[in-house]
């Protein structure tokens, strides 16, 4: 990457290799027990606020939310069901891949204990019905997908543990960011109005037109939809 696109690779200079670095950080924190299984119920949970997610869309784009979701329950049910879904697929995956040095790390973990799961009907007792469920051409597709070549566009799914110097960077990147978080949250308590700059998050530079193809395509789409409300 670095001797085709430099010392720095956007996501549009290679969308595949992005998902793949991601889904790579994802899987070393599950699978170092990053991600706690009661606490990811108990603290994050899949609680939405409809109105604020409404208000706070509207501030944004200056458009309704309905202009993306016609149909918002079903969408954050579909979402709440997808990511109570693929959360234990993933923890599944990493306790395979992993489970010796888990163990190495700490013997007490079994794979009860450290796979998170809910149940169908403890998700709609919880969060109602309204969601959209994978079909049996879906289900087929991901049983599939497990002995299919990861070529061509499969080549995302094609999973790469992250070295240790790439975790390192990351939990730095991460370290930091909680750090400016907490400081625009304390701003926000004393009263004051917290300093957000337009950054681009792909590029880490502030957004300017002509900059990055992307955000400048996002802009004119945005802009049409605007004009014509």
């Amino acid at each position: 990457m670095r001797r085709k696109f430099g010392p720095v690779a956007t996501y549009e200079d290679n969308r595949t290799d992005h998902l793949r670095v991601e889904f790579a950080f994802d899987v070393s924190q599950v699978a170092e027990q990053h991600y706690a299984p009661a606490a990811y119920h108990a603290f994050i949970g899949f609680e939405i606020s409809k109105p604020l997610l409404e208000r706070s869309f509207q501030a944004t784009y200056g458009v309704p939310l309905t202009v993306v979701s016609k149909n918002l329950d079903l969408a954050l049910g579909t979402y709440r069901w997808t990511v109570s879904t693929l959360i234990p697929e993933i923890t599944r995956t990493a306790w395979d891949a992993k489970k010796k040095e888990i163990r190495q790390n700490d013997p007490r973990a079994d794979r009860r204990r450290y796979i998170y799961a809910i149940s169908r009907s403890s998700f709609e007792k919880e969060w109602g019905a309204t969601y959209v469920r994978p079909g049996f051409g879906a289900r087929l597709l991901a049983f599939l997908l497990r002995f299919i070549p990861k070529i061509g566009p499969l080549r995302t799914l094609a999973f790469h543990p992250a070295t240790l110097e790439t975790q390192k960077l990351f939990m730095d990147s991460f370290v930091r960011t909680l750090a400016i978080y907490k400081e625009k949250l304390a701003a926000v308590k004393r009263g004051e109005k917290p300093d957000l700059p337009n950054t681009n998050f792909d590029t880490g530079e502030l957004a300017r037109p002509g900059a990055y193809r992307l955000a400048d395509d996002a802009a004119a789409k945005l802009s049409k939809i605007v004009a014509a409300k």
